[in-house]
């Protein structure tokens, strides 16, 4: 008689252990599941922040080039205006001297 107990309390521990390891399988299977999608995750993130920092290098880009074309048209106009009021000077002073 007790070796059938011991028999069938063996087997109840075999078949605990046997539980508890698809148990452990299946919480394993389920953390490689939950680290691949968390992979993908990351490499979307990646993705996003290298299209910001390179929107953010264009935008720089495209900012300095509008203060380069803005310091452009200020000298330029500057000259027109310099040019004409020169002009209209050496001509008063023309007409007031009769030169």
């Amino acid at each position: 008689m007790t070796e059938s107990s011991q028999r069938g309390d063996y087997e109840r521990r075999i078949k605990r252990l046997e539980d508890n390891d698809e148990k452990i399988f299946d919480s394993l299977e389920k953390i490689k599941d939950g680290q691949h999608s968390q992979n993908l995750i990351n490499q979307k993130m990646n993705f996003t922040l290298d299209s910001i920092n390179r929107e953010r290098e264009l935008e720089k880009e495209n900012k300095k080039e509008s203060k380069e074309d803005i310091k452009k048209i200020k000298f330029w106009v500057l000259g027109l205006v310099g040019t004409i009021i020169s002009t209209l000077i050496i001509t008063t002073v023309k007409m007031i001297f009769g030169l």
